[in-house]
């Protein structure tokens, strides 16, 4: 990548940085929550011939899904949240490679979403959102899991990101289920929004095929 590009994506960066900033300044409950994927969106769809148009797509549903977040629309949150995962998953699988190893360690998120689950679900009363829930933590182990199988340049910080979001979702359902968490906000939206940025950006890192 030459000189000009590496600028272009650090003032990307930059800029990203200063809007999480900004959600953090101003008050955690606007829609502005919903601004650093929005702009991530834009940036990667810009680079879309490159990088592809999954993880953009995946970005835009995120920043809807911020949103409803943001409305208290717990349900429709969880679910533009679940199609934002299908898309990463979808730009994951031609990449994946399914040797004895990757499918070994492609169980751990899956085994992490079961324990999880068995715990959580004792504590959700709506049987809506048992079910909601229930369908997001496959959707999101399975986004782990390719990852986790992936065949490609800075395979590990993929790994990286699909963790933080699994960690930000996993205090986002304990917070609201199970116990309150000092500071949930902050390691919530610290998680979400480096997972995010560093999916943004390995896109951005991807060279024309």
């Amino acid at each position: 990548m030459n000189t000009g590009g590496k600028l272009y994506i650090c003032e990307i960066i930059g800029v990203y940085l200063i809007l999480t900033l900004y959600y953090f300044i101003a008050d955690h409950s606007t829609w502005f929550i919903a601004m650093p994927a929005l702009f991530m969106g834009f940036a990667t769809l810009a680079h879309s011939r490159q990088g592809g148009w999954m993880i953009p797509a995946a970005l835009f549903l995120s920043a809807i899904g911020d949103y409803q977040g943001s409305e208290h629309n717990f349900i429709l949150q969880v679910s533009f949240f679940a199609l934002a995962h299908i898309f990463y998953i979808a730009d994951f699988l031609p990449n994946r490679q399914l040797s004895k190893s990757n499918k070994l360690i492609a169980g751990i998120p899956f085994l992490y979403a079961v324990i999880f689950l068995a715990i959580l679900i004792s504590h959700i009363s709506n049987m809506v959102e048992i079910i909601a829930v229930s369908i997001y933590a496959a959707i999101i182990a399975t986004m782990g899991a390719s990852a986790l199988t992936l065949n490609i340049k800075y395979k590990w910080w993929y790994v990286v990101a699909a963790m933080l979001f699994i960690f930000s979702d996993s205090v986002i359902v304990y917070n609201k289920y199970i116990e309150p968490i000092s500071n949930a906000s902050l390691w919530i939206m610290t998680t979400y929004y480096a997972a995010q940025g560093l999916f943004a950006t390995l896109c951005l890192l991807r060279k024309q095929k």
